[in-house]
């Protein structure tokens, strides 16, 4: 789980492709990932992290938390409509 590749989120931030694909991992195989009051996170259930990537997660520990508390702004979708031959368009 190293590299130095990066991607840009649509906000600016830019985070590892790395600890990206660790918590899409984790999220892959039935993990949560729960926001703390203290502005980390848990994940559950307990036992689902790797040994690799609990050790992984905390040598990057501060841009894992930023991964996870970050909120897309999807606001551009909320104006979308199905197209009107969909079986979702309501009459």
């Amino acid at each position: 789980m190293t590299g130095s590749e990066v991607i840009t989120l649509r906000d600016g931030t830019v985070v590892s492709l790395a600890v990206l694909k660790c918590l899409w991992a984790i999220e892959a195989r039935g993990g949560r990932l729960n926001r703390t009051d203290d502005g980390g996170f848990q994940v559950t259930p307990q036992g689902i992290v790797t040994a690799t990537e609990r050790v992984f997660l905390r040598e990057n520990q501060e841009e894992a938390r930023r991964l996870v508390r970050y909120v897309a702004d999807d606001s551009h979708l909320t104006g979308a409509t199905a197209p009107a031959d969909s079986l979702l368009v309501r009459a």
